[in-house]
């Protein structure tokens, strides 16, 4: 397996224009400045980057413009889940794949950003990187996760061919240790990590939450991130913080993934 490094970011809101605000933050701000300390930072050491969903909020189709007249995206690049190349704050055309997260449309995500992809009900797609299987996962558009059977057979098919495998997903399959946000976790996860137990996955990343957290569930690392919008205190009842946005560069090397967690101040 060759070794490589990508980027991981969630959980952008992006809104109908790029002043927007959402309870007095700036997401398209704060989105501009993580990518451009990505393009100074660490750019050139991978090859691409992941989002794991929530790009727009709301779902409109002035968010979504929004969004592809930001990073300059040629829609008609690629089919879903990417890549798409994305010329924005010092990269230039760099591949970038997105996954829809809860307060996505599947509709419109998909018209906006891969009209060439059959309109979808749920977004389950795979791609292949230097010999790793990515698997992308949709749990639906709720705040709570479902463990659609569709995409649980969907997940079980792809895992068969036994390549090393990474699961990308916006909802957290994992406790952090929050009790609401712990509540969005799909009533039924024991039904995924039944698929996944014994196989080739060398880890799992996801969003949602907008915390970072890691841990470890029958040997796979499962990695959640910080937004690059704010940030959700891990406390029982609903609370908003501000604190710097993450983003992680994963290396994937000898089977095992390595990840560095960057911090951008706004």
């Amino acid at each position: 397996m060759t070794s490589f490094s990508f980027v991981h970011v969630t959980d952008h809101h992006l809104g109908e224009s790029e002043t927007a605000l959402t309870r007095g933050f700036a997401p398209a701000y704060a989105f501009r400045t993580v990518l451009r300390h990505i393009a100074a930072t660490v750019a050139d050491q991978a090859d691409f980057i992941v989002s794991t969903g929530d790009l727009v909020e709301p779902a409109s189709d002035a968010a979504y413009e929004t969004a592809r007249a930001m990073l300059n995206i040629n829609s008609a690049d690629g089919r879903a889940p990417g890549p798409l190349y994305v010329t924005v704050e010092g990269l230039h055309r760099y591949p970038m794949y997105f996954l829809p997260g809860n307060h996505d449309d599947r509709a419109s995500f998909i018209r906006y950003l891969f009209p060439r992809t059959a309109p979808l009900d749920l977004v389950n797609a795979t791609f292949v990187h230097k010999g790793v299987q990515f698997i992308c996962l949709d749990w639906g558009t709720e705040a709570k996760a479902v463990a659609n059977p569709a995409m649980l057979d969907y997940l079980a098919r792809v895992l068969r061919g036994r390549s090393p495998s990474i699961i990308l997903m916006h909802h957290q399959p994992v406790p952090v240790g929050s009790r609401w946000l712990d509540e969005f976790i799909a009533d039924d996860v024991a039904r995924f990590w039944d698929v996944v137990r014994g196989q080739d996955v060398l880890g799992i990343f996801c969003g949602h939450a907008h915390t970072t957290h890691e841990t470890l569930v029958d040997g796979i690392p499962v990695f959640g991130l910080r937004s690059t919008i704010y940030q959700f205190a891990r406390c029982d009842e609903p609370m908003l913080c501000l604190e710097p946005p993450h983003y992680r560069l994963v290396t994937v090397k000898d089977g095992e993934v390595h990840t560095q967690i960057f911090e951008v101040p706004l």
